[in-house]
């Protein structure tokens, strides 16, 4: 009997793990998230072009829409500053060519300004690379 309880444990862990595990895919766009959070805070902004598709979306946390060019050159001219990105949690989800990225994270910005915020990246592959194509950001309750 204490055989068979221990089996059924180890099986309900094991279908545990299979469900959380992430494929190779969503470890790379996680990765990939994180990067783009140290390239912002670092002034790595030729990287952040380069992920960021040119048909790229973001939708800030007041609504206001952004395009690639703009919020590049918001970064470049430090209109706008990201001092630290502290990541909460975040998972991803892959699709095909496309990677659907939810997360948590507390951005410090502009020499003070604390937001925690929930955010979405939708990624596509194009020409073997993963681009942003879509980022929105909402306040989070966390």
């Amino acid at each position: 009997m204490k055989r068979l309880f221990s089996l059924i444990i180890l099986f309900i862990l094991v279908l545990i793990m299979e469900t959380i595990a992430q494929t190779p895919t969503e470890k790379e766009i996680l990765d990939l998230s994180l990067e783009k959070f140290r390239w912002k805070t670092t002034g790595k902004f030729d990287l952040l072009a380069d992920l960021f598709d040119d048909e790229l979306v973001f939708v800030h946390l007041t609504g206001h829409i952004t395009t690639k060019a703009d919020w590049i050159n918001q970064l470049k001219t430090k209109r706008f500053v990201y001092n630290n990105i502290e990541q909460k949690e975040a998972s991803a989800k892959v699709y095909g060519n496309t990677a659907v990225l939810v997360g948590k994270a507390t951005f410090t910005v502009n020499g003070g300004s604390v937001y925690k915020l929930v955010y979405t990246e939708v990624y596509t592959k194009k020409n073997d690379k993963w681009k942003l194509v879509n980022l929105h950001t909402t306040s989070g309750g966390f």
